[in-house]
């Protein structure tokens, strides 16, 4: 038991350094990351008690896989060192939060917070939707990949961004593909939209978020039987108010 618990800090410690050592030597790129996703495999697979092929563990790490690489993304993109250095370090500090909700869910059950891993996860899930958009958006703009190509990245993390989403709430009716279907086709029309826009990546990167959140969050309340007007004008209000934030204070040039 007392390794598990140290795993919980291990694990995160040892990606910083790895990362670290990534922007110090970028030569270590072809190997690094590959090295750090297994670290990060093994580590999840010592504290989860589910067998790897299982969906619960799948589902379970689903979200640290997808926020170290969206994350990884992103640094590349920061021209700042005291930047990269920040992000590494909040990225440390998720994993840390994230395998001690797993830990205490696990091997100290009495411990654990009820739905502490449904919170976390609703979150993170946002904030890798946010840096792979990021991510997507950069290289269009900088690599000049093709937009199909960058479509299909897109669905795959949507998709499984909302899959995750619907188990870790419970969530079995049989119309959430429909809804995945629905949620899909708008993200990708808007993704196609702002590819011809006068807007930065980021400008439109965090338009896209807010849009994801209003329509998971929507249909999220509508499969748990737990949609009413309030919930409807609470994500609309919310939304609206990010919405007009962005586009007063954003050059569109």
């Amino acid at each position: 038991m007392f390794l598990k618990r140290i795993s919980v800090f291990i694990c995160p410690l040892l990606i910083f350094f790895g990362l670290e050592l990534l922007f110090y030597n970028l030569k270590t790129i072809y190997y690094l990351p590959i090295l750090l996703s297994a670290l990060l495999l093994f580590f999840l697979k010592f504290l989860i008690k589910e067998k790897i092929y299982s969906r619960d563990f799948i589902y379970l790490s689903i979200l640290p896989f997808l926020l170290f690489y969206s994350t990884l993304g992103f640094l590349f993109l920061l021209g700042s060192d005291i930047f990269r250095h920040v992000v590494i370090v909040i990225l440390t500090l998720i994993l840390i939060i994230y395998l001690e909700n797993i830990f205490s869910f696990f091997h100290r059950p009495a411990l654990y917070q009820p739905f502490s891993l449904e919170n976390l996860t609703a979150l993170l899930n946002l904030l890798i939707f946010f840096l792979a958009t990021i991510d997507l958006n950069a290289l269009a703009t900088f690599l000049n990949l093709p937009i199909w190509l960058l479509s299909i990245i897109l669905i795959a993390v949507t998709s499984l961004l909302l899959y995750q989403m619907f188990w870790i709430n419970k969530i079995k009716a049989g119309r959430k593909t429909i809804f995945l279907l629905i949620i899909n086709i708008v993200i990708l029309e808007s993704f196609w939209a702002f590819a011809f826009l006068p807007a930065s990546f980021y400008v439109s990167s965090i338009i896209l978020t807010i849009i994801y959140y209003l329509l998971s969050g929507l249909f999220k309340a509508k499969l748990s039987a737990k949609l009413d007007k309030k919930n409807i004008l609470w994500y609309l209000i919310i939304s609206l108010i990010l919405l007009l934030i962005i586009i007063i204070t954003s050059s569109w040039t």
